[in-house]
């Protein structure tokens, strides 16, 4: 009886919430991006860093939220790191990226966007770039998280619904910063 007890009491109990710090619980990136811990460690990796990847001179962090708030993605893994990803509500062309390490520390944020709101508009509606924001470190990690970044936004480009009779997006090209460089 007292074993029977024990199970039930254990199928009752409430599974881990998501946090960066149980990334393993996370069924999606919603449940991460609402995770205030999560959107705090977002703006202290970007910092008050200002440009136009969604709209004009704008918060790169609020941008970098927003595109995380969207339609979820359930994680991928990179190896020992994971990979969420998600579409900016209701413009699901501008996607998101965030890598975190099992401790739930970023590793990188990325944003694919169509470069619109940029002073370079010419043919802006036909392609997507992807920027990525990526400390200095382990020069492997790096080559690793940049080229699986580089082949999901490249997938998620292919993958775009193209109006009939308008020319495929296609992939315009990547950038990577360094999120502690000075501008």
């Amino acid at each position: 009886m007292l074993g029977a007890l024990l199970m039930l009491s254990a199928a009752a109990a409430p599974a881990p919430r998501c946090a960066p710090t149980r990334l393993a619980a996370c069924r999606d990136t919603n449940q991460l991006i609402m995770a205030p811990a999560f959107t705090a460690a977002v703006r202290r990796f970007i910092g008050t860093r200002k440009a136009s990847y969604l709209y004009a001179n704008g918060d790169v962090a609020d941008q970098q939220i927003e595109v995380l708030h969207g339609p979820p993605d359930e994680p991928t893994r990179i190896g020992s790191l994971y990979r969420f990803t998600a579409c900016r509500a209701h413009s699901c062309p501008e996607k998101g990226a965030a890598v975190l390490d099992p401790a739930g520390k970023i590793v990188a944020l990325a944003i694919l966007y169509s470069p619109c709101a940029t002073a370079d508009a010419r043919d802006c509606n036909r392609r997507n770039d992807l920027v990525v924001f990526m400390r200095e470190r382990d020069r492997q990690q790096r080559i690793e998280v940049v080229a699986n970044l580089r082949a999901w936004a490249v997938d998620q480009v292919a993958a775009s619904y193209t109006l009939p009779g308008q020319p495929k997006v296609r992939f315009g090209g990547m950038q990577l910063i360094d999120p502690t460089a000075v501008r």
